[in-house]
């Protein structure tokens, strides 16, 4: 039954990051690229060389991906460098497969909003579901693991370079408009990513110190744990205390087990976190 239940997430998980990676073509190929607007992080890099030498984005951004996914095997974990390399294959092929013209408005205001919210929603989807679409968001959540600095504020930076490059490139105004395009992505990445957002996870076991080492290995997250007694059977048990963002639940829920199949385990939405809590969004 554990193990049906497991396919069935991971089958749900496969299935978001493919509908993402269709996101993502879709507003790059019909929205943005048309109306001569970028995306942000890599693929707005393959966007700027695409629209200098007509060179394919999606073989482009394969390529480029290929040392960021090496980068990721090294520092990150296996479940999401292997969702990670499926999203790159699947955003390679679909931004071969959807056309690049204009499909749904001629008009580049709109254009730009909505270039945004689908392409910026599609990756937004691949994070939740346990991946992501490569590009700069790799490099990003190997520097969220060691230092505190979150995705987010590492790709404005790297947007306030394509921004500077589109206003050379094309001018001002388009600029302008990509502006408005990541911004509005932006907020619907957030958006997606911040409901719900982080856990405050209790679990009761006879190992605490074994599931404090598997869960610090696992996740990299500070764990907590103090001795108590169970009311009923008057036995020794340790309580540990950390906090997860709630993509890693069912991967936490996973490795309890291995380690303690009997534990008990508990979560609580946590809202405000305020002390050494990496946010990796």
């Amino acid at each position: 039954m554990v193990l049906g239940n497991k396919m069935v997430r991971i089958g749900i998980e496969v299935i978001c990051i493919i509908f993402g990676s269709m996101l993502v073509a879709v507003g790059s190929n019909t929205l943005l690229l048309p109306a001569h607007l970028l995306s942000g992080g890599l693929m707005g890099i393959c966007m700027i060389i695409y629209n200098v030498t007509g060179w394919s984005v999606g073989t482009q951004y394969f390529l480029y991906n290929i040392p960021l996914l090496i980068l990721a095997y090294i520092h990150l974990g296996r479940k999401f460098i292997v969702y990670t390399l499926l999203a790159v294959g699947f955003d390679s092929l679909f931004l071969h497969l959807v056309p690049i013209k204009m499909m749904w408005t001629q008009n580049i205001i709109l254009a730009a909003i909505f270039g945004g919210v689908v392409s910026f929603a599609g990756g937004a989807i691949m994070l939740r579901a346990g991946g992501s679409n490569g590009g700069l968001d790799v490099l990003g959540r190997v520097i969220a693991k060691y230092k505190n600095l979150s995705i987010a504020r590492f790709g404005l930076i790297m947007n306030f370079i394509i921004i500077t490059i589109s206003a050379v490139i094309f001018n001002v105004q388009a600029a302008m408009f990509t502006i408005l395009s990541m911004y509005v992505g932006a907020k619907t990445y957030d958006t997606i990513l911040t409901v719900a957002e982080r856990s405050s996870v209790i679990i009761v076991t006879d190992k605490g110190s074994e599931v404090s080492a598997a869960l610090n290995e696992a996740f990299n997250r500070g764990v907590t744990f103090w001795d108590g007694e169970g009311a009923y059977s008057h036995t020794n048990k340790q309580v540990v205390f950390c906090v997860i963002v709630n993509i890693q639940w069912s991967d936490l829920v996973d490795l309890v087990k291995e380690v303690d199949e009997t534990a008990f385990i508990t979560a609580v939405p946590a809202h405000k976190i305020v002390g050494n809590f990496k946010n990796i969004w």
